[in-house]
């Protein structure tokens, strides 16, 4: 449908817009199409299901055994740790792994030792039910060609060194041996049956699992089963002393590699130092490395005395500096680190004399007699005390030379020790490496050997994480098949096929079928339905209809008064049904053409692509547009279909086209239908050229002016709209026209796309109608609450008169 452009805003250029809407699932057409669809859905589900039925009764009866093995089973702590049983495998993947194991072609050759199934002629060739067999004959016959052509190009393609069929070689299980060996095919045969029939599944969320097999006969049943449970359990014991023996070989000679490797990099690392001098400590060190490092220690004792040493000897030169006259005037005296007991003596007497003095002067004052004594006494007390300060700082000078000559021998020491050590860097780099290397293979060596121990204890270990819960019993029913499931899976598959298809067909429906067809994608009227008339039978009883009396002249180049046209004997089918379904939407098209108001009514009937059928609907309304009226002219203008003139006999007489081209008056060219008020102008011998462009051009207005004085109304039946020009041409000549569209064969984007670009054909188009339409296939694709449903009440079709 076009979109009506709406003139530019620049005040609302960003205002909001409405949100495009929602697409949703339409339910109503959704169950349109699935009613419409019904037969195709069910009927391969029915046709399935009693397939199913068939097979179910037709095949043999089975039997299922079931044995049941817990993996991982309980066992004591001390047997896990002792046989080294690892349970850190999750139960999902137990389970996997054991299903692998179960079906494997190694133990299906283990069941096959223990039942000797392979020489038993009933489980190689087990009972077939004849609906397989007719099955599998019809197949074989449709196949055989291809089968023939297989086995020729086989046979020229063949080498002369190639494998003969029916050989194969031996798996790595079998016990036949692990080399490429032929194998019997019986028992390659047997061992795929059996692989075939085994089913393992979980019990519940245990690590136990079942163990199931089907066959025909229930001792067989269970005896597979059964010693698929003990091939089982047998096949874990193998392989775990299997891995274990291989484990420990393997360990022994890693061991003795180690201990090789081991002792010959700590004989390395001795020889080493050997040769390089390098005597090491009951601590792992080199003796130069100690020996700079005790020199270190000592250097830093010796230089923390010196320090000590120096201290003292500027407290006693500070002392001596002063003299005894500092001393006399009270300065005072501290001396730090230990003194002699002389010294500590004479201090205590100088300041106890400083003292009394003080306090005598602060007491009697400067000129007490007491005062002048305790002077004299201050003034020997320090004479005294300076003379063992100078002796104490001769001994600390001592003491000073003595410590500096000390940190000098100990640094002379360590930097001779320093230079040693440097000078046998490089060699120590390389001892440290050579021992670290021999201490790794130590310590590696041990841990093998530790864990090559624990693994030769337990390779003879006799217990598996694997036992047998129940052995199974011969069944006493059978399990199938099962006529339920089998009509159900078949039923299931059926609708899955009938759903398919059904999608495949409505994804092809591209057609238009219901009025919304067009409605919903144009602007273009839907008019209403056109069934298939049935075939006209002859009726010689029917009276016969006076010709219509011709119209009175109005002057000018008219025809004389009562000059009649040839009559042609055709048939005009909606005369024989004038209350039928196809009548009632002619005369929708009737009132569509009335509502314009015209003295004469003018309607053109065109299609959206060729289509014979619009030459019948063209003939239909005339024909009903001249029941009880002046004489209607019915023109055909498809100078290429000549479908209209074809119908009526008229394909090979002169007409429109000829006219046209100057070949003589149209007026002596009309036709009019015996019983009808219907006059046809043919379309002519002419096809194409320049005729073409004349009809297209001023010849048809110059016509239609002229038949309207002479004709009640007037019906053209015009060329499709697609692939040619012609019956746009024609239209833009005429006021109005009418579109039929073939039912079910119109695609539905016709309607939309056919007029978009020409508005004014598209306002002078009354309507669109669709041909061919069947009734009772029209409800299918209608919605319960369609109007269109109250089309098929109506009478169908009228009694013969």
């Amino acid at each position: 449908m076009a979109r009506a452009l709406q003139p530019y805003d620049p005040s609302n250029v960003y205002a909001a817009h409405s949100s495009p809407p929602v697409e949703t699932i339409d339910l109503s057409r959704l169950m349109t199409a699935l009613r419409r669809q019904r037969t195709t859905i069910l009927l391969p589900a029915i046709l399935m299901g009693a397939l199913g039925v068939v097979y179910a009764k037709t095949a043999p009866d089975t039997y299922s055994g079931y044995a049941s093995l817990m993996l991982d089973s309980n066992m004591s702590g001390a047997i896990r740790q002792v046989g080294g049983i690892d349970r850190t495998v999750l139960p999902d993947d137990m389970i996997e792994n054991a299903r692998v194991v179960l079906e494997s072609d190694k133990l299906a050759f283990d069941v096959l030792d223990r039942t000797g199934l392979q020489n038993d002629p009933a489980f190689l060739e087990p009972p077939v039910s004849g609906f397989s067999r007719a099955v599998g004959k019809v197949m074989g016959t449709i196949l055989q060609p291809v089968t023939w052509t297989r086995a020729q190009l086989e046979r020229m393609l063949a080498t002369p060194g190639a494998q003969e069929p029916g050989t194969a070689t031996a798996q790595p299980g079998d016990p036949a041996g692990g080399t490429a060996q032929p194998i019997d095919p019986m028992r390659r045969l047997a061992a795929a049956m059996l692989q075939g029939g085994i089913d393992v599944y979980r019990q519940g969320r245990s690590t136990a699992v079942t163990v199931a097999y089907t066959a025909y006969d229930p001792a067989t049943a269970a005896a597979v089963a059964n010693a698929y449970a003990d091939a089982y359990v047998q096949d874990m014991l193998t392989a775990n002393a299997s891995a274990v023996g291989q484990t420990t070989a393997w360990m022994r000679g890693r061991v003795e590699e180690l201990r090789s490797q081991a002792q010959a990099a700590a004989a390395a690392a001795e020889k080493f130092s050997t040769e390089h001098g390098l005597i090491g400590t009951t601590g792992g060190d080199l003796l130069t490395s100690q020996a700079v490092s005790e020199l270190n220690t000592s250097l830093t004792t010796a230089v923390g005395d010196m320090a000590r040493a120096q201290a003292v000897l500027d407290t006693y030169d500070k002392a001596v500096a002063a003299g005894v006259e500092g001393l006399t005037s009270g300065i005072d005296l501290t001396i730090g680190g230990e003194i002699s007991d002389a010294l500590s003596g004479r201090i205590s007497n100088y300041n106890d004399v400083r003292a009394r003095l003080q306090r005598t002067i602060a007491n009697a004052g400067p000129g007490a007699p007491q005062v002048a004594g305790l002077r004299q006494t201050l003034s020997t007390t320090a004479q005294r005390l300076f003379v063992e300060l100078q002796g104490q700082q001769q001994e600390a000078r001592s003491a000073l030379a003595v410590a500096k000559a000390r940190v000098d021998a100990l640094q002379a020491s360590l930097d001779e020790a320093t230079r040693r050590n440097n000078a046998q860097a490089a060699n120590m780099v390389k001892l440290d490496a050579l021992q670290k290397e021999a201490a790794t293979l130590s310590e590696l060596y041990q841990a093998t050997l530790t864990k090559a121990q624990e693994i030769e204890q337990q390779q003879s270990f006799p217990v598996s994480n694997v036992r047998i819960l129940s052995y199974a019993q011969p069944p006493l029913h059978p399990s199938g098949p099962s006529t339920m499931r089998a009509a159900s899976m078949m039923l299931v598959l059926g609708l899955f096929f009938g759903i398919l298809r059904a999608a495949l067909r409505e994804a092809r429906e591209r057609f238009v079928r219901t009025a919304s067809d067009v409605t919903d994608h144009s602007p273009l009227r839907f008019l209403g339905h056109l069934p298939v008339l049935p075939r006209t039978r002859n009726r010689a009883e029917r009276a016969a209809q006076p010709l219509p009396a011709p119209p009175a002249p109005t002057g000018g180049t008219l025809p004389a008064i009562g000059r009649r046209y040839k009559a042609i004997r055709a048939t005009v089918p909606i005369l024989s049904f004038p209350n039928s379904v196809y009548a009632e939407t002619l005369r929708h098209i009737h009132l569509a053409v009335g509502t314009r108001h015209e003295e004469v009514p003018l309607l053109g009937i065109t299609s959206f692509h060729p289509y014979e059928g619009r030459a019948a609907v063209s003939l239909n309304f005339a024909g009903q547009f001249g029941l009880g009226k002046d004489s209607v002219l019915l023109i055909d203008a498809d100078s290429r279909g000549r479908a209209l003139s074809r119908m009526i006999g008229m394909d090979a007489v002169p007409g429109l086209s000829d006219a046209a081209a100057g070949q003589g008056d149209w007026r002596d060219m009309l036709a009019t239908i015996e019983q009808t008020n219907v006059t046809v102008l043919p379309c002519g011998l002419g096809t194409g050229g320049r005729a073409d462009d004349l009809i297209t051009a001023a010849f048809m207005t110059r016509l239609l002016d002229e038949a309207r004085s002479l004709f009640g109304s007037i019906v053209i039946d015009v060329p499709p709209l697609y692939p040619v020009a012609q019956g746009r041409a024609i239209l833009h000549e005429l006021p109005h026209f009418a579109i039929v569209a073939e039912w079910g064969k119109t695609p539905r984007n016709m309607p939309e796309i056919a007029l978009a670009d020409d508005p004014e054909l598209e306002a002078r188009c009354v309507g669109v109608v669709y041909d061919r339409v069947n009734l009772r296939r029209l409800r299918r694709y209608l919605p319960p609450g369609a109007a269109e449903n109250y089309v098929g009440m109506a009478k169908a079709y009228s009694q013969a008169r």
